[in-house]
């Protein structure tokens, strides 16, 4: 694991997979950190923005009920302004791992308890995390745990087998077995092998049966209290759940416990969970060696603790092939390929990037614009997943060189020619918004660009350090560099050469893709 970075390259690059993007004077803070890297580390550890009291706070100043509007304003001013980016950062790679929406899930004020879950527990022990959002409402009426009794014959109820299902398949050990680097195990005719059975979904369903949401002040059904348990309504007979007795007579406390260490316990879930961290935080193919370094990190941090979700971060973050740009050859290949470094942003990250790079601000003292219809025009939101398996799945590989090498982009799942185009647009309003003034809009200083568009070669250095941190190309910085002549000899204006540079800049592979 790297213990120090001294280079301004190799910061921005670390900046852009730790936080939502650097912004101006961010590369050199980093550098001049007292402590070096753990005494950034430790600083972002101890800082921690919550979303639920600052939606509130936008419903109640804007005077609108705490909507999906109010909710994404709140997150946009975390993830843009925050200054605990490292939490912001994990707690969105975590709301893609256990995944709740509002399709299906409660409204904008049970997603911003939800995502404060994640935000509070972002560097918490694994097994934390895994209750946490188990027992909360919304994850309880999005997976249907909300009201599962045990079976009755004469009232014709049934354990719900819903949660039971994903937080197995989705959120601890995955579908099929796997060694320590993330290679499936095999069985004797060369098949992957389940990490459960249908017997183990209905087994654990019993074991989960009795939870409900609890009750708000004025009576109704809350959406940011943990959820309790009514111990009419659980199954406290004898079960077994892959392999582990659960003994008769335990209350749903006790079997939840129980089937939380279970999960936690499971030499799948170090693995699993440790790819899936990788590539929504830096890269999409990581080596075996990668993943395995990760994953016995997750099994001990050094000090027997296991699921330390502060060492598990740091080892993904400070991991030795990052440094050396060491990627997968192909599924089965040990080697590295520099060419497959690296992941395609998410939209939404893209966006995060170019508005920090740019230092964008709210023209309204109340709120952030929410972009209106940001699933639609990004083909991805903040808890607005079309389903529990995400925007995305890890394992997406478009058609030709990536699949045939049996690699992954999950990200390319989303980026259909279509979302491109509006993606750009929305890229195009972010631009143009130093124009606007409306109350919802946001507004950027273009006044440094105006001041060098006249002289290409400071123009061109200060795009290289304030929107890309030093990581721009030289391919890009020549056709940039080109751009901004031609349309000076055309006497186009400064602000349509400003416009067309940075349109440009945001299509381009150099600003689309993390190294």
């Amino acid at each position: 694991m790297v213990t120090s970075i001294n280079d301004p390259v190799q910061a921005a690059k670390f900046l852009y997979r730790s936080t939502f993007g650097p912004k101006n004077g961010d590369v050199e803070k980093l550098l001049d950190f007292d402590g070096g890297i753990e005494g950034w580390f430790e600083d972002q550890f101890s800082r921690q923005n919550m979303h639920l009291n600052l939606a509130r706070k936008v419903a109640e100043d804007t005077g609108e009920p705490l909507n999906e509007s109010a909710r994404m304003s709140a997150w946009w001013q975390r993830s843009i302004a925050g200054g605990d980016q490292l939490r912001q950062r994990v707690a969105f790679a975590l709301s893609q791992i256990f995944v709740v929406s509002n399709n299906g899930g409660p409204g904008g004020e049970g997603l911003a308890s939800y995502y404060d879950v994640l935000v509070r527990n972002a560097f918490s022990r694994f097994d934390e995390i895994l209750k946490a959002v188990t027992l909360h409402p919304a994850m309880g009426q999005f997976l249907t745990l909300d009201g599962s009794r045990a079976h009755n014959e004469q009232n014709n109820t049934f354990p719900d087998e819903n949660y039971a299902r994903e937080v197995m398949q989705l959120f601890s050990i995955g579908l099929w077995q796997l060694n320590i680097n993330g290679q499936p195990k095999l069985d004797n005719q060369g098949k992957p092998i389940p990490t459960y059975s249908q017997q183990d979904v209905e087994e654990l369903s019993r074991v989960l049966t009795g939870w409900r949401k609890d009750k708000d002040a004025d009576g109704s059904n809350s959406n940011t209290k943990s959820m309790i348990n009514n111990p009419d309504w659980h199954d406290d007979g004898a079960k077994s759940v892959l392999g582990s007795d659960f003994v008769a007579g335990q209350s749903a406390a006790d079997d939840l416990d129980q089937a939380i260490s279970l999960l936690y316990q499971q030499p799948n879930t170090p693995v699993f969970i440790s790819r899936l961290l990788i590539q929504r935080l830096t890269i999409s193919n990581p080596r075996r060696d990668y993943i395995e370094r990760v994953a016995r990190v997750f099994i001990d941090d050094g000090e027997g603790v296991r699921g330390n979700m502060k060492a598990v971060i740091k080892a993904i973050l400070l991991d030795e092939d990052l440094l050396e740009g060491r990627a997968m050859a192909d599924h089965q290949n040990f080697g590295s390929n520099p060419r497959n470094f690296g992941k395609v942003k998410e939209p939404v990250i893209a966006m995060t990037n170019f508005c920090r790079a740019l230092n964008v601000k709210s023209n309204d003292s109340r709120r952030w614009w929410d972009f209106p219809g940001l699933q639609n025009n990004f083909g991805q939101a903040p808890l607005q997943a079309p389903s529990v398996f995400n925007f995305y799945e890890p394992d997406y590989a478009p058609k030709g060189e990536i699949a045939n090498k049996e690699l992954t982009a999950p990200e390319f799942n989303i980026h259909t020619m279509d979302s491109m185009r509006r993606i750009s647009n929305k890229m195009w309003d972010l631009i143009l918004s130093h124009r606007y003034t409306g109350e919802r809009q946001w507004t950027w200083d273009r006044t440094p660009l105006e001041n060098r568009v006249e002289k290409p070669e400071e123009y061109m250095a200060w795009i290289n350090e304030r929107i890309f941190f030093g990581l721009m190309s030289d391919d890009l910085h020549h056709y940039l560099e080109n751009l901004l002549i031609e349309m000076t000899a055309d006497n186009i204006g400064t602000d349509r050469r400003t416009f067309a540079t940075l349109f440009a800049i945001q299509c381009s592979p150099d600003f689309r893709c993390q190294e």
